[in-house]
């Protein structure tokens, strides 16, 4: 008998049923949603991300002794190639002498004479 008196109520009640499941779709749907972004959140690895490390800016003093130590560098390879070649000059020198000295020696001071 209430079917027939009101004829509006079997219109809202589709209407309230549909309703009523698109609430309950919705409200899984947020729950699935807070499940899986709470999964994510407390997940046992950290994210892991490129670093690139800044290099701090350097001052005047860095510079000059960054420079001081090429120029330092420099001047003792210049001063080791300098010795050697002196090294060199004095032992060609004496080699040299040496050479000249044993000639004469057998120039002039060998006997001629043989030895019997």
């Amino acid at each position: 008998m209430n079917d027939k008196r009101n004829p509006d109520s079997e219109k809202q009640n589709p209407q309230k049923e549909l309703a009523e499941r698109e609430r309950e779709i919705a409200e899984r749907e947020r729950s699935l949603r807070l499940r899986e972004m709470e999964m994510d959140l407390y997940k046992a690895e950290a994210p892991l991300y490129q670093t690139i490390k800044e290099e701090p800016v350097e001052s005047k003093l860095q510079r000059w002794g960054r420079q001081l130590k090429r120029v330092g560098k420099y001047a003792l390879v210049v001063v080791v190639v300098f010795a050697a070649v002196r090294v060199g000059t004095m032992l060609a020198s004496a080699v040299i002498v040496g050479a000249i000295a044993w000639v004469g020696y057998k120039l002039f001071f060998s006997s001629d004479k043989p030895n019997k």
